[in-house]
């Protein structure tokens, strides 16, 4: 069920993402010949005012077509001023950019509702859980060997008062292979134990490690707050999907995608996700709660948005770019000379399409 609403949900930002580009097209007196929901063969459709409105059998997304995004497609029926090469500059841009912006402020909004109506989980310095150690995982954890135990409210650190659990991870990890103090509440009162840390590898550095794990807790924000809390993850997000995007098309991982079709394994940080690799997702992820879903979809938005934004041609960002250029510059670069450039961006695109769905299908994602 939760895969069936992942992509009910993803057909729904993409169809929002073209109505971005359809409403800004109607509202710049440009030209749209077709609006469609879903790809593949014509279910029904209909006309009203020049644009055609429709669905077709895959519902997994849709399209709005603007007459004139080719100069030298054919525009019969159309006047010179409803075209999309005609019109002004900052109409390109407007109608370029407008499916960007949608996808962003949908995962705002999405962002926002979860920190206003859930709140936010953070971890306390209240001990959830003992871990075993890092080393030998049938040995106890340094943790454990102090005499620590669950419910236990962690105070202070080597003589350093530690009021948030990410303080007192940064301690931990400062001091791999270190004897070192704990200053801890059990049943209201005090103690002080002593405990000799281990050390772990984490991104090829050595850090320390303890084993214990938090217990979390709900908080409620305000409004002022929810504003502050969804902007700054939605800055984080856009910059996660940014160094993702580098990553997925970097020459490394692509040849590594290639090795897909000689039988390795490819793993789950290098693969992109087709929409059976994100329904997968979604219904794994919505086991931990609805939240942890909508969480997903909020940053699958920002990915949507970051992805367009790409200054490559025939994606909304290459558009944006074009328009700069004739805005600055007073000049328009010729579709023709742009077909090379597109045509190395529609194999790569078709290549990570068809490698998705093979993997979604083949090696199906665990997370």
């Amino acid at each position: 069920m939760n895969a069936f609403l992942t992509i009910a949900l993803l057909t729904l930002f993409v169809v929002l993402h073209e109505l971005g580009h359809y409403v800004s097209a109607k509202r710049s007196k440009i030209a749209v010949s077709e609006f469609f929901v879903g790809f593949g063969p014509r279910l029904f459709s209909f006309k009203k005012n020049n644009t055609e409105y429709g669905l077709k059998a895959l519902p997994l997304g849709g399209y709005v077509k603007i007459p004139g995004m080719d100069e030298n497609e054919s525009v019969d029926g159309y006047d010179s001023d409803e075209l999309f090469h005609s019109a002004s500059w900052t109409k390109k841009l407007y109608i370029a950019s407008s499916g960007i912006v949608v996808n962003f402020v949908l995962a705002w909004l999405i962002l926002f509702s979860i920190f206003t109506f859930y709140g936010v989980e953070q971890p306390t310095l209240q001990i959830e859980t003992i871990g075993v150690s890092s080393i030998n995982p049938s040995s106890e954890a340094p943790s454990s060997k102090a005499g620590l135990k669950e419910g236990d409210i962690i105070t202070s650190f080597n003589g350093n008062q530690v009021t948030t659990w990410r303080e007192l991870v940064v301690y931990i990890e400062e001091n791999p292979n270190s004897k070192v103090s704990i200053g801890y509440i059990r049943n209201a009162q005090n103690f002080v134990t002593t405990a000799v840390l281990e050390s772990r590898l984490i991104a090829n550095n050595e850090s320390g490690y303890l084993g214990v794990s938090p217990t979390i807790e709900n908080q409620k924000m305000g409004i002022i707050d929810s504003i502050s809390a969804t902007t700054l993850v939605e800055i984080d997000m856009t910059k996660a999907a940014v160094e993702g995007i580098f990553t997925l098309f970097s020459p490394q991982n692509l040849k590594t995608l290639l090795g897909t079709y000689s039988g390795e394994v490819v793993p789950d940080e290098a693969r992109p996700l087709s929409p059976i690799g994100l329904a997968q997702a979604g219904n794994q992820i919505a086991e931990g709660g609805y939240v942890n879903l909508f969480t997903l979809l909020a940053f699958v938005n920002i990915f949507l948005a970051v992805f367009n934004s790409i200054p490559l041609v025939p994606l909304d960002g290459g558009r944006v770019v074009l328009a700069l250029y004739e805005g600055i510059t007073g000049k328009k670069i010729p579709d023709k000379k742009l077909y090379p450039l597109a045509a190395v961006v529609i194999v790569i695109f078709v290549f990570l399409g068809i490698t998705a769905f093979y993997l979604d299908i083949t090696q199906p994602i665990r997370l």
